[in-house]
């Protein structure tokens, strides 16, 4: 039970902070101050999710540096190459989002001249559910000892736990209560990484295939960032499978006998 401790709680700081968020948004955070005869200033939302955007880029870059060799470089390539084509395929971006529409249904709603919530509620399931942080966190907490709590295998879940705090925060605040829905997501995705972990993490460090995952990861992340930022609108989604493909490569170079 205590190797989900960190997963736990990741999941109460997205909701604290989801709930400040709204607190913030309720007393008027997204409205524009006068300021005389000097411009107005920029709303604060709009302020929240540059420096948001910002600090994505650089948790996904530490990350993306984290590939050893050419050979993690190449295969990070391909996964990203082909599971866009499976995600583009499955349309998992559209599926998401429908799926943040039904919750958002659930909820009653949102209000009419705000930003989408279905967008707020899989913009903060990718944002604090894909990159480093969590693949590595999952993999330290699985290896948490059964019956006590060891508080140092879930230092890198804590500390994302702090970063999701802000973030759902700055997510709340724009997008609204759907912010505080993408929580369970946080549970089950995981909670059940964390699972997986534990039972396959032998063999991922046996072909090579952690280090390749964690820079898939962080790519995807610095999407997630341009779309913050409003560089350009990428369905990050559709990049999911290339978060499992450089396990199946990594796995058949092994069996070939290559180095990984």
């Amino acid at each position: 039970m205590w190797k989900y401790f960190g997963v736990i709680c990741n999941v109460l700081t997205v909701l604290l902070g989801g709930s400040l968020g709204l607190l913030l948004r309720r007393r008027g955070g997204g409205k524009k101050a006068k300021t005389g005869k000097y411009p107005p200033r920029e709303d604060l939302p709009g302020a929240m999710m540059a420096c948001l955007g910002f600090c994505t880029v650089f948790a996904a870059a530490s990350g993306i540096v984290g590939v050893e060799s050419g050979a993690q470089a190449l295969v990070c390539v391909f996964s990203m190459a082909v599971g866009l084509l499976v995600g583009w395929w499955l349309r998992l971006d559209d599926r998401l989002n429908r799926l943040g529409d039904a919750v958002l249904a659930k909820l009653g709603g949102g209000e009419a001249g705000l930003a989408n919530p279905a967008e707020g509620f899989v913009t903060a399931c990718l944002l604090f559910c894909i990159g480093s942080m969590t693949v590595l966190g999952s993999f330290e907490s699985a290896a948490n000892p059964a019956g006590h709590l060891a508080l140092e295998c879930h230092t890198t879940l804590l500390i994302k736990s702090m970063l999701d705090f802000v973030s759902s925060t700055c997510l709340a605040v724009t997008y609204g209560a759907s912010v505080l829905a993408s929580a369970a997501f946080v549970l089950v995705f995981q909670g059940a990484l964390v699972a997986l972990a534990a039972s396959i993490q032998p063999f991922l460090e046996r072909i090579g295939a952690m280090p390749v995952m964690n820079c898939a990861g962080s790519l995807i992340l610095l999407a997630i960032a341009l779309n913050l930022l409003g560089i350009k609108k990428i369905k990050t989604a559709d990049y999911l499978p290339a978060l499992a493909l450089p396990i199946l490569v990594c796995w058949l170079l092994t069996a070939l006998g290559a180095a990984i």
